[in-house]
């Protein structure tokens, strides 16, 4: 059966990874900006919380960083993870309140006063791509270029997808669910020095996503052949539409039967540099996508339909703002969400 969901109409969210550290100002601030698609947030620069069930783990302790170890004494690890991953035991991949507390107290939030306009409720971990360009071997290679780390965390990434999926429909019944696994280091894979071809960049990306019966996600904030994501099997392609809009659109074509199909586009039209944040304005931000936008319809794209299907949010995470800066850029995308609601009628 072909999964059909609501269209955002400019609905206002955010990417998951933030800089604060005290779990009631960080939902007081994603409540009061985006009730109806609040995010869960990531509250750390760990990752040892997406990582629990993968097997090879080894930790750097001197350098404090997780390395993927393929070496033939991790056989045990490898038989054990393959076997959970084809009884689909979902449970033994949880992501549990030890590493990862922001979630559990998100989820408790909204059970606890859940707000009437929720409709969404998104989740971010990592892609397999992006996970196996950043976690390296012992030997210093990305992860990825082994067989069988390449395979691990394709798999891994998928089934933990799916546990959190679940968790979230238990613990919120009759939200639509979200799933971002952002692929931000793609460029790695498609410039003239990298290694990865397209059919295995888009087999990577859809298996991923896999068995997921929740809105899908995919953010890359670099410019790419944005053909790649079009063709890929996800319902939301999420770019930094206020440095790239222009060159996204120079694939306005791939982009309408994405569109056409049911596919979504998250505009991330606020900067999160600080050097471009603090100059600049909601108005001069509205201005901005709604070019964006024209030079899309210019080149073809129903403005009806790109309109609707249109998600407003932060050019990225947050995480590397203050406080402060973060509560700035978040306002602000709340602020664009509504006036470009307004603008098109969808109040």
């Amino acid at each position: 059966m072909e999964k059909v969901f609501e269209r955002p109409k400019f609905a206002g969210t955010m990417m998951a990874a933030v800089p604060y550290r005290d779990m009631e100002w960080a939902g007081d601030v994603i409540l009061k900006n985006f009730p109806e698609a609040p995010c869960l947030p990531v509250m750390t620069r760990g990752i040892k919380w997406m990582f629990e069930g993968i097997p090879c783990v080894a930790i750097d302790r001197e350098n404090r960083r997780i390395l993927l170890d393929p070496s033939p004494e991790r056989e045990n690890e490898l038989l054990e993870f393959y076997d959970r991953y084809i009884e689909e035991d979902l449970d033994y991949f949880a992501t549990t309140p030890e590493t990862a507390p922001f979630f559990y107290g998100m989820l408790e939030r909204l059970k606890k006063s859940r707000p009437p306009e929720l409709k969404w409720v998104i989740f971010h971990t990592a892609g397999p791509l992006l996970l196996g360009d950043t976690i390296r071997q012992p030997d210093g290679n990305p992860s990825i270029y082994n067989e069988t780390l390449r395979d691990v965390l394709i798999k891994g990434t998928n089934i933990k997808t799916r546990w959190l999926e679940k968790k979230i429909r238990e613990e919120i019944p009759g939200v639509e669910v979200v799933a971002d696994l952002p692929e931000t280091t793609l460029v790695n894979f498609t410039s003239a020095g990298g290694t990865g071809t397209r059919e295995d960049i888009i087999t990577a990306i859809n298996e991923g996503f896999s068995g997921l019966t929740c809105l899908t996600w995919i953010h890359c904030c670099a410019n790419i052949d944005w053909s790649m994501l079009t063709d890929c099997n996800v319902d939301v392609i999420n770019f930094d539409a206020y440095q790239h809009s222009d060159k996204a659109a120079l694939y306005a074509e791939e982009f309408k039967r994405f569109l056409e199909r049911g596919g979504m586009i998250g505009w991330g039209i606020v900067p999160v540099i600080d050097a471009l944040l603090s100059g600049e304005t909601v108005s001069g931000l509205v201005d901005k996508l709604q070019e964006g936008i024209d030079l899309f319809v210019s080149k073809g794209i129903d403005e009806e339909l790109l309109a609707s299907s249109s998600w407003v949010l932060p050019s990225c995470e947050t995480v590397l703002l203050t406080n402060e800066q973060s509560d700035v850029a978040l306002n602000m995308t709340k602020e664009i969400s509504e006036i470009m609601r307004g603008r098109y009628g969808f109040d």
